[in-house]
């Protein structure tokens, strides 16, 4: 399959060309404040295999930093070089471009060079995104593996929980687990005070069992680790809880893998809650922390947060696969094949894994 190439800032290729308008809707984000997002009319058959959008005309989304000239024109820079990029459908609102300037510090260029290694890590591992609608998700997310509490930490974090426990080899795929973090991750990233503060990561190891080594083969890690390097979070902290035998057999193997920002914002507490709260307070945690925050997790509370926004979800999935008007879809054949190829060997795995579960 064709390469797509990181291009320079001042690449000559980097010239306007046609991209597909689409209509704006008004959703809410994780603060309960109104946001714009691009959508398309054609959302309930998404497929990688589908034609681009017929080109319509919408009113332009709110901007957002319109008072600050400095910062308008910055992500004004970036989203030129984003739209022109590359063959493919890329998003470019506000929200989403902000995330990676707060990340490299409103560094136009690197947050560019980071947004297109994340989209030419999508493009050679596609399983390893998002591609499916909202809805189809859950199942998945009703496993109660991974979730974001209601409340902030005492930093202002999003609070980000991983019951390890909960992980089931035989029903759950690393690449599953990578679905999850996106999903949630893009929850918390739509709003500016995530976008500015960061994310605290809870990851409790209570229940962890010794065959959920198994995810811990070199090509998982290896795709895992550089998915996560390159999410644009520009401060994120780990606190492992419950931690165990176990638990220092799998960091012997992933440690090395680790990039040293991750390595220096891991802290492990244990069973030990004053150490927890010291980081993250006690008004968000639940009282299986120690916390204040209720006698246990409202899953029915928590999942309500990601699934009011069904709609924007179920309209991001095109971005990465679709290809703009102008461009021959049979440069890019081999790769539509392999994405499809790669879906339905997914679907087939499902059935294996349903049919297992009812044995």
């Amino acid at each position: 399959m064709p390469e797509i190439e990181v291009l320079q800032p001042s690449s000559p290729k980097l010239q306007p060309a046609p991209v597909a308008v689409v209509p704006v809707v008004k959703m809410v984000n994780s603060t309960g404040s109104s946001t714009s997002s691009a959508t398309n009319n054609n959302n309930n058959n998404i497929a990688v295999d589908r034609k681009p959008a017929a080109e319509v005309v919408s009113r332009k989304p709110p901007a957002l930093f319109a008072d600050d000239e400095k910062k308008s024109s910055k992500i004004q820079e970036l989203r030129t070089l984003i739209e022109n990029c590359d063959d493919f459908v890329r998003r470019s609102d506000d929200l989403f471009l902000t995330r990676f300037l707060y990340c490299c510090d409103w560094n136009v260029e690197q947050a560019y060079q980071r947004m297109f290694k994340l989209f030419k890590l999508k493009y050679d591992h596609p399983d390893w995104f998002i591609d499916k609608q909202l809805g189809q998700y859950k199942d998945l997310l009703n496993r109660n593996v991974k979730f974001v509490l209601d409340k902030r930490d005492k930093n202002g974090r999003r609070i980000f929980v991983s019951k390890m426990g909960n992980m089931d080899i035989n029903t759950i795929s690393a690449t599953d687990l990578a679905h999850l973090d996106e999903l949630w991750c893009e929850f918390m990233l739509n709003d500016l005070e995530t976008q500015e503060k960061g994310i605290s990561c809870l990851i409790d190891m209570s229940g962890y069992s010794i065959k959920s080594m198994r995810y811990l083969t070199p090509t998982n890690i290896r795709i895992g680790t550089q998915k996560a390097d390159l999410m644009p979070v520009k401060h994120m902290e780990f606190h492992v809880v419950n931690s165990s035998v176990f638990l220092n057999a799998a960091v012997a193997i992933l440690y090395p893998m680790l990039s040293k920002q991750i390595k220096d914002s891991v802290h492990f507490h244990y069973s030990n809650w004053d150490s927890l709260h010291d980081h993250l307070g006690k008004e968000a945690l639940p009282a299986e922390y120690g916390g204040t925050n209720g006698d246990k997790f409202d899953f029915d509370l928590l999942y309500k947060q990601l699934l009011d926004l069904e709609h924007h979800y179920d309209n991001l999935v095109r971005f990465g696969y679709e290809l703009k008007p102008h461009v021959d879809r049979s440069k890019y054949a081999k790769f539509f094949q392999s994405v499809e190829k790669t879906k339905s060997s997914k679907r087939k795995h499902k059935n294996k894994k349903d049919e297992n579960v009812e044995q």
